[in-house]
């Protein structure tokens, strides 16, 4: 049984910079161009210094105060807490003021199901996790090829009756490359993408292009490459957990694609900026995740995306990536 979560109260927040707001391809739906990705917004077995629940909720009021309307969660990030944390935070405050987009796929016990005619009870237990009637977004989570392809199943045609009826707002797919995005466009009737892509990685950056021009709205995930561009590491660091999968050849790459990266960026720009700048200079993105797990993260994100890059500088950085890494793409 799911236990509806208790209010608790927002703190008061200073008064800071706030997000600025983009559209959704052509959904209707508005949408802060900085979301919460909340993959980490709970304590897990895969991530036990995750904020507890009480952070959590400080975490997504300061989101909010700040203007960052876009929550992005799944039902098995921390082991299914995320939705819970999200639902605790969100008591009291005006459904209206956010847009929830989750996934379909996999379960909190870290099981996977991708029976189409699991859709709708998944849907419907994500949103009482969360306490709404409604989720704004759902995508199918990085999902296997007979599900991506819209013409070997049924996926997208429960999706579109779940629209229909009023539990989903748009749907479409997470997915990695610029031919999951393909795929996508030509065999659904999807107006959701999330798609990994950052500074560091822009293999599907024209078929992004492409979504957008067919008035889909993107969210970008994994946008600070899982940390690198938050300017948090170096050619010594160490890693445990998920991220052990980093060999020391792997850090020492990335560690030096940081650094030609920040070589790119103007004088006093910090590589968090830049990376945020980058990706946020183009139209086809209609929101960037990056994981948040503390109240100062938050802020950090917030203040880095709220100055634009020029031009000059953005054609630079795909210049660069074209050279450096357009036929090698970073795995993740």
């Amino acid at each position: 049984m799911i236990v509806s979560p208790e209010p608790v109260d927002a703190p008061a927040r200073e008064e800071a910079v706030m997000v600025r707001t983009r559209q959704f391809g052509d959904t209707g739906i508005t949408v802060s161009e900085i979301g919460l990705g909340s993959w980490q917004l709970g304590r897990s077995a895969h991530w036990p210094d995750g904020p507890d629940e009480q952070e959590a909720v400080r975490i997504v009021h300061a989101a909010l105060d700040a203007g960052v309307t876009f929550l992005d969660t799944a039902p098995g990030y921390a082991d299914g807490r995320t939705e819970l944390n999200i639902g605790r935070a969100l008591r009291g405050v005006d459904r209206d003021r956010v847009v929830i987009c989750t996934k379909f796929g996999h379960l909190p016990d870290g099981s996977s199901d991708w029976r189409s005619s699991s859709i709708e009870s998944s849907v419907r237990a994500s949103a009482e996790r969360m306490g709404t009637d409604h989720i704004d977004v759902v995508v199918l989570h990085s999902p296997p090829p007979e599900v991506l392809d819209g013409t070997r199943d049924d996926h997208y045609k429960v999706l579109e009756r779940l629209r229909q009826q009023g539990l989903v707002g748009a749907y479409g797919a997470s997915v990695d490359w610029a031919g999951d995005v393909e795929t996508v466009l030509a065999t659904s009737t999807s107006t959701a993408l999330e798609v990994r892509m950052s500074a560091l990685y822009q293999e599907p950056w024209d078929a992004v292009g492409r979504a957008h021009d067919c008035g889909v709205g993107t969210i970008i995930k994994v946008p600070l490459e899982s940390g690198w561009l938050a300017g948090r590491y170096g050619p010594d660091a160490v890693f445990t957990g998920v991220r052990a999968r980093w060999s020391r050849a792997d850090v020492a790459l990335r560690a030096a694609l940081v650094e030609e990266f920040r070589a790119l960026l103007p004088d006093g720009v910090p590589v968090l900026q830049g990376a945020l700048g980058y990706l946020l200079a183009s139209d086809a993105v209609s929101t960037v995740i990056p994981g948040i797990r503390s109240v100062r993260q938050l802020d950090d994100v917030v203040a880095a995306a709220a100055e634009p890059l020029p031009q000059a500088c953005t054609t630079a950085i795909r210049d660069w990536f074209l050279r450096r890494l357009g036929g090698h793409p970073l795995d993740w």
